[in-house]
């Protein structure tokens, strides 16, 4: 059996709505809301030991940021992610239960956007889901997801949809059911927002970034702007903005519906653990690409870049979606 987590002097535990449910902790997070909740989706304990691992495979590593790396294993109870930063993190249990070993140099903010990002992600990738690397956002229709590199304005247009009358689902991490009828979960409440954004919107340029960079955390949100609920995934986007010279003549937005084939492929390569999974585990990953596929359309979205005409933008993508969603309001 796996060792409990050790947390006899652990701050009291509280639950936080997140990814569709209840992660029961007790590390606090300010940025999700407090909920009550009797059966929790996830526990998260803080955890005095790091267990031995028993027949412990590598299924990959990442560069967090420059000169922090995080590795991924599976072992006979689970999964594991070492930080080089923000310590251990055992993932058991099916996926509901993780143990996080604090490291030598973390900072709070660190280790919330760790469990909210890859932790929770292979948490969710143990009961069944594909999440990726986009936002979505819920229209009168159906929710429509936007997958892209960094840059590419995923995070900006979700905002700009959900001031206009959709509901934010999530950013950064989309978790996708691919049973039948394919659902987008909703993830975390907060949207990351490079400079030009952030002026754009108007928010606050003072907010902390989960790891050193200059991405602003927004996750004050009016209720009419969020939604809590699962949704049939209606659309999947891929971003490819293109700069339009001044004076030039242009379409704002237009779309191109890929092959099923192509679009199961995009999936894996914008899967948040597509690159640090192998054998059986991206054996996984591309089956539930390619049922995802087969179900939703997949566009290759090409936008105009810059913010002065993210306005047509935002009409075009709701013309096609039904418009704002059923009980949406405008911000």
């Amino acid at each position: 059996m796996y060792p409990a987590a050790s947390h006899a002097l652990s701050p009291p535990m509280r639950d936080y709505q997140v990814f569709g449910g209840a992660l029961r902790s007790d590390i606090e997070f300010p940025e999700l809301r407090v909920i009550e909740s009797g059966a929790p989706s996830w526990t998260l304990r803080s955890a005095a030991l790091v267990p031995d691992m028993t027949a412990a495979t590598l299924l990959g590593e990442a560069e967090v940021i420059p000169g922090c790396q995080v590795r991924l294993f599976r072992h006979d109870a689970g999964f594991r992610f070492v930080f080089d930063d923000t310590g251990s993190f055992d993932i058991t249990n099916g996926g509901t239960e993780i143990a996080w070993s604090k490291g030598l140099n973390f900072e709070d903010t660190w280790v919330r956007a760790d469990v909210t990002g890859r932790v929770l992600a292979v948490a969710m990738h143990a009961s069944g889901h594909l999440c990726l690397h986009g936002s979505a956002v819920a229209t009168g229709a159906g929710a429509i997801a936007f997958l892209a590199p960094k840059f590419h304005g995923k995070s900006t247009l979700a905002l700009a949809l959900a001031r206009a009358g959709a509901k934010l689902l999530t950013d950064d991490v989309l978790p996708v059911n691919p049973r039948t009828p394919v659902q987008a979960v909703p993830g975390v409440h907060q949207v990351k927002l490079w400079q030009d954004s952030a002026i754009h919107f108007g928010v606050d340029a003072d907010r902390p970034a989960p790891r050193p960079g200059n991405k602003h955390l927004l996750h004050d949100f009016d209720d009419s702007m969020l939604s809590n609920d699962r949704a049939p995934l209606a659309a999947i986007y891929l971003l490819s903005p293109v700069i339009v010279e001044e004076g030039a003549v242009a379409p704002t937005i237009s779309r191109t519906r890929m092959h099923a084939v192509s679009s199961a492929l995009a999936l894996v390569r914008h899967s948040i653990m597509g690159s640090m999974l192998s054998g059986s585990e991206a054996q996984l990953v591309f089956e539930r690409a390619t049922t995802i596929a087969e179900a939703v359309p997949v566009y290759q979205l090409t936008v105009a870049a810059g913010m002065e005409r993210i306005g047509d933008t935002v009409d075009q993508l709701l013309a096609w979606h039904g418009g704002a969603a059923a009980t949406g309001a405008h911000a």
